[in-house]
This record gives C-alpha cells, structure tokens and sequence, in this order.
C-alpha cells in the first residue's frame, strides 16, 4: 500500500465505500471508509489507529498545542475517555466527533478489522487534498 503523507490527520466518514469491515465487538459488521495519511511506528502488523475526538492522543498528542487539551489529553492516553457525557467539555469543534464515537462508533475500543484498498471518495480529498499517485476520487 502507498501512503499519502501530505498531513498528519486519519479523515473518517461513513456510508461512502467500504474500506475497514469491523468483525468484532459492538460495531462487528459496520463498515467504514478511512484515509491513511501517515503510518504510526507503534502501531502493529494491519493496525489501523483511528484518530477521533475523545479517543485518546497515543504516542504522539497533537491535540495539546491545536486544542489546548492537557498535557495527556483528554481522559487516558491509550483509550481516551470512558462516556459520552465527557464529550460535553470539549471544544465546541470536537463535540461532533466525539459524540460519534459513542454513538455510531458505540465506544469501541480497538476492534478486529478486515480490509480492503479502494479508491479515496472525493468527498474525502475533497477535505484533505491528500490524493494518491494514479488516482481519481470518485
């Protein structure tokens, strides 16, 4: 897989393409498309490490300097917080994401995946302006 390094963010949207099929807990079945922009040396052999409000911040916190989180982030910094009610103390541009992470993403905490590469949606790029070499959103 070629990767995009054009920022540091995963985009995440849902009902486009599937890309990520989660195959366990409460989101088992759900299917979800994301661009990978960069790859993570903690990370394990086909991990995907999602970034969402809430979520924790993981080895490397960015949300401390763009969001004046604490210096470990919200909540825990491998797993963020643990209810939706915290998501009320954020920033009012992250209460959205946050809110769906206990909603349609039901507080998941690293779920088992399958995956497959599919083209980049254009209502992604369209946000990113991270587009693959020999691509064409779609």
């Amino acid at each position: 897989m070629s990767w995009c390094s054009a920022s540091l963010c995963v985009f995440i949207t849902t009902n486009i393409l599937p890309r990520l099929t989660f195959t366990s807990g409460p989101v088992s079945g759900k299917k979800m498309v994301v661009q990978a922009t960069n790859t993570g040396g903690d990370l394990g052999q086909n991990h995907f490490d999602l970034a969402m409000p809430g979520g924790g911040v993981g080895l490397f916190n960015a949300c401390t300097n763009q969001w004046g989180a604490p210096p470990q982030g919200w909540g825990q910094q491998y797993g963020g917080i643990s209810s939706r009610s915290e998501c009320d103390n954020f920033p009012e541009k992250l209460k959205a994401g946050c809110y769906w992470r206990f909603d349609w993403f039901q507080g998941a905490d690293n779920p088992d995946v399958s995956f497959k590469e599919v083209t980049c949606p254009k209502a992604l790029t369209d946000k990113s302006q991270c587009i693959r070499n020999g691509q064409t959103p779609t």
